[in-house]
């Protein structure tokens, strides 16, 4: 015996498939520009952290035109706000013999404005908000980024 099929019943197995399909390309869809927010985000990060360290050693000098500490974070949080929610600034500047970095906003040797052979690192952090991960829990990702920079004038 056999069944022929009529168009009504393929119609409808081709909508029980697209209705399984649909979630799960929608979801790679979201996760693809979530991708690309995160790469631009990451960009955003180091550019800032760039500028406001390149801010640090032309505007931070003892003898040449003065800035503050603030003045540095404000540069890098115009960029780190542009990235992601809740960015934050950390400024230290290092100097001496074998001392070859610092952490978090204390320096190593020197002071703010720093003096002539003075590193200078700005490190910008930021949470970065992600749609397609939201679905499992997860809201965002935390992205760092760093520059170090010397004094040379």
């Amino acid at each position: 015996m056999t069944r022929r099929h009529n168009r009504g019943e393929s119609r409808g197995q081709t909508l029980v498939e697209f209705a399984f399909v649909l979630p799960i390309f929608i979801f790679l869809l979201v996760a693809v520009f979530d991708l690309g927010h995160v790469v631009w985000a990451n960009d955003t990060l180091a550019n800032g952290a760039r500028e406001a360290a390149r801010y640090a050693i032309v505007h931070g000098v003892k003898s040449g035109t003065t800035g503050t500490v603030q003045d540095v974070k404000d540069v890098a949080l115009h960029w780190g706000r542009l990235a992601g929610s809740n960015a934050t600034v950390t400024v230290c500047g290092f100097t001496g013999t074998g001392v070859t970095s610092c952490t978090g906003d204390t320096n190593v040797g020197d002071s703010y404005p720093y003096a002539r052979g003075t590193a200078v690192t700005v490190t910008v952090s930021a949470n970065v908000p992600l749609a397609a991960p939201s679905f499992f829990g997860f809201g965002s990702i935390h992205l760092s980024n760093s520059a170090t920079m010397l004094v040379n004038h």
